[in-house]
Formats: C-alpha cells, structure tokens, sequence
C-alpha cells in the first residue's frame, strides 16, 4: 500500500514539494506516485529525509542507471557513485568536494551522447546565507517561442563541449584547484557532442528548448553563418533565463531535490563562504540518446 504522501506546488512555474515518505524505505505504489510527480513538475523536493548513502543510491537507481562520476576525486568512499558536493576542507585544509559544481545555468551532462535523465541531491548540511538553487522549465521556454522562431530551429543542433577553455559564456571559478589542467583532461576524454535544439521529451512527449550557456557553444545547421548562428544562440539563452520560467529552491537540511534535465536547466547561486559551511551528496541517472 502506498504511503499518505503530500504533494504540493512549489510555483507556478514549476516544482512541487512532498511530505510524508521515507526514501529508506520505499514500496513500489509511493514510488509510483513520486515517479508520476517528476514527470508532471520537472522538479521535486522531498522534506525530512535522513537518507542513507546506500538507500539513495537504491532510490536513483529506481530511474535508470546510476552514472559513474567523471570528477572521481571526490566520491563518497564507501558509496563510489555519490558524489560529494562541498566547500568544506579535512583537517590539513584540503578540500573534500566539488566546490564549484553548477555555477553557470546548464543541464546535467548535455556534453555526453547520453545525457542525463535526473539529477538526485540529498543535502546534508546548509549554510545560513545563500546556496539557493534556480531552476528554469523549458517546456514553457520552448511553448513562449515566436513560431517563426521554433521553425527556425527545428532542425538546427547544438554544439556542446564540457570544457570551460573553449566556452566564451562562463568562467573558470577561482577557488577549483589546477582548474586549467583539469579543463585540458576533460577536452581530451570526453570529446564534444551535439544535440537537437528542440528536444522531444522521450515520456511525456513534449517539446523542450536544449541549450545553456554552461554547455553549449555553437549552433550547427542550415548554412548559418558563425556570426549569425553565435547571435541566435545567445538570444535562445537569454530567452531560457527570462524571469517568468524561472524558480529558486530555497534548500533546508535533509532536503532531496531531483529534476529532469531532459527539460529543465538549473544553476547554483552561490552566495556564501567557508566556514558557512554547504554540503550534498550527488547521483545522476543516465538518460536516452536525442534523436
């Protein structure tokens, strides 16, 4: 019997909020009805957790499979696929995770053939300032489109590199250690991809906008021109931002927050600093091939 879970929106916009469930101990109908959620609101908060590593990679695992990380620096020992999100540092001051995960609007794993199907943070601990996270919903990016717009891009693709080096929009976070170097490693194994611009969600079958500054360097197709494909990609972007697709999650300890990348990108908000202390634990689901 499925347990008396609560769902409610978070906005208007998109997200929505459960109550009542322990992702320790899940039977298939709760399951259904947390799975049926994150297809109708793209995004989930799920309250009151005091998950263990083991029962969060059991839950992420009920999506799809569970990635391998490409930063394996910073992976929870007895749990190889979470990774540990954080500004913390170990006795000798050395840090003990990812501390700049996220920081420019992008959606998980848009560089891989294979992109993301959802995300999974489970947080730990929370500083007292900052450390928000905002979401946009690009469903409703795509559906705001001009018409003459979505039949410009019907058949464009995306360029996407993981490499920051080659990638005008963002920049190089000061506090990642040899971050240079790690950038160079990263261009030469995992190598760019493209993808659709209008990507068709592969459940629900609606039309999503598929690009971000974070990812996505170059438009491909149609003859354009590099200066005029580089303009219509920086229009998309800043079209995908606009306020009204937009919601922060403001995070409480023992929050787990999923989403779909498959049509939704997202940003951390930085905001705070050590010894304000952030900390999650991380697992990213693979997703399906684009057409």
């Amino acid at each position: 019997m499925a347990q008396p879970i609560k769902i409610h929106r978070l906005s208007e916009t998109m997200g929505a909020e459960i109550i009542g469930v322990d992702l320790n101990d899940l039977d298939d109908a709760t399951f259904d009805q947390i799975n049926q959620a994150y297809l109708k609101y793209q995004m989930l908060c799920i309250r009151n957790q005091d998950l263990k590593p083991a029962a969060m990679v059991q839950f992420s695992e009920r999506f799809g499979d569970v990635l391998p990380h490409d930063n394996l620096k910073f992976t929870l020992d007895t749990h190889p696929k979470i990774l540990v999100l954080s500004n913390d540092v170990d006795a000798n001051g050395n840090q003990i995770g990812v501390i700049d995960a996220g920081d420019a609007w992008h959606s998980d794993h848009q560089f891989k053939e294979h992109p993301a199907n959802c995300t999974i943070l489970y947080s730990v601990k929370n500083p007292s300032r900052g450390g928000h996270t905002d979401f946009a919903n690009m469903y409703n990016a795509y559906d705001a489109l001009p018409e003459r717009t979505k039949t410009q891009i019907l058949k464009l693709r995306g360029h996407h590199s993981i490499s920051k080096l080659k990638n005008k929009r963002v920049e190089i976070s000061g506090a990642r250690k040899d971050a240079i170097e790690f950038y160079k490693r990263q261009e030469r194994e995992i190598p760019d991809v493209t993808h659709p611009l209008v990507r068709v969600h592969p459940v629900t079958g609606r039309k999503s906008l598929y690009c971000s500054p974070r990812f996505t360097i170059a438009i491909e197709g149609n003859g354009l021109s590099t200066e005029d494909a580089d303009t219509l990609l920086d229009e998309l972007i800043a079209h995908s931002i606009k306020t009204e697709f937009r919601y922060r999650h403001v995070w409480h300890d023992g929050d787990v927050v999923m989403w779909d990348n498959r049509c939704t990108n997202h940003r951390a908000t930085g905001g705070y600093e050590y010894p304000d202390i952030r900390h999650l634990y991380r697992t990213t689901v693979e997703g399906e091939a684009t057409s």
